[in-house]
């Protein structure tokens, strides 16, 4: 199957398989599963993205979404469903500074769905824009990264930057958005639930690793900006965290460090090759992340208008064995 970008099961004992793009992983019975966003064609509407579901061999690949519009997925903690971001058009009314055929695509609605892509339903619209979500451990809360109407508003000018939030909502995403963090991106729960691994942006254009007690309190600065780290993950015991870093101005690597920002070490780079959001398989042994090119500015491998760039196509590496 061509790729856009390249995923990799990375094993300890440094093996690896390629894939696509974006990926999750879990345990089912003694089979790995990996979810993944893929964009199968590049056609328009731009961008076209849906989600997938493989094993760790890269086989048996199945979409579980066919829309062109859904994204972003995470596991439920018993792994019988899936959370995810749906683009739809804005209720708000406000004029968009896009081009108009873009004008109904916009990230803006919570949905879950079994994890065969059955019982899809809408849990909650959140205008303007939604980022990512994460369930934690017991079920009971999402944590959402977004940026909601009411701080949108409070803007005081139009040009003035609008500020993502990390949210909590109960799991059937009903009440009122309760504000932990501005501009905090990408939150994953330690296994316990005690603690919320995110990327903040402190100052601005400078992202780092944090961690917080899951009420907000304690908050603690992980890594050091301004390297841009981001897309932090708890390995299954709470010890380690994931993290994927810019070194240097283009090439993005895969980082592991103690959960208390202790023993950084990278896992994984190349030249002119960007690796991100990595995800721990549920025995703690093996990363699986995503890679791209970037000798060409292929970004997602999708033009602007919705065709595929063609040097994209080219950039999938060798397969090996795990």
């Amino acid at each position: 199957m061509a790729s856009l970008r390249s995923i990799f099961l990375f094993s300890v004992r440094l093996f690896f398989v390629t894939a696509v793009s974006s990926p999750i992983a879990a345990q089912r019975q003694t089979e790995t599963e990996i979810v993944f966003v893929h964009a199968p064609d590049g056609g328009a509407p731009w961008p076209v993205e849906d989600i997938y579901i493989m094993d760790a061999e890269s086989r048996n690949v199945k979409s579980l979404t066919n829309d062109g519009h859904s994204h972003n997925p995470a596991w439920s903690p018993d792994g019988k469903r899936l959370l995810f971001v749906h683009d739809s058009e804005l209720h708000s009314g406000k004029p968009s500074r896009e081009e108009k055929q873009f004008e109904s695509h916009h990230p803006v609605e919570l949905y879950v769905m079994d994890r065969d892509g059955g019982n899809r339903h809408l849990l909650r619209r959140m205008e303007p824009v939604i980022y990512s979500a994460a369930w934690s451990p017991d079920g009971k809360t999402l944590a959402v990264s977004a940026v909601i109407e009411a701080a949108a508003n409070r803007r005081q000018s139009p040009d003035e930057p609008v500020h993502a939030g990390l949210f909590l909502l109960p799991a059937d995403a009903q009440g009122e958005p309760r504000l932990l963090f501005q501009d905090a991106l990408t939150p994953a729960w330690s296994p316990d639930g005690t603690k919320l691994a995110f990327s903040l942006e402190r100052p601005r254009g400078q992202w780092a690793v944090h961690v917080a007690n899951s009420d907000g309190s304690d908050d603690v600065r992980l890594t050091e900006p301004p390297l841009l780290a981001g897309s932090p993950a708890w390995s299954p015991d709470g010890k380690l965290l994931a993290y994927d870093q810019f070194i240097g101005s283009r090439d993005q690597g895969i980082f592991v460090m103690e959960a208390d920002g202790s023993h950084k070490r990278q896992f994984a780079t190349g030249s002119n090759r960007s690796c991100d959001h990595p995800s721990w398989s549920s025995d703690g042994k093996q990363l699986v992340f995503s890679c791209h090119s970037v000798s060409v500015p292929c970004g997602m491998g999708v033009s602007s208008v919705g065709t595929r760039l063609p040097e994209c196509e080219t950039q999938d590496l060798p397969h090996f064995a795990v």
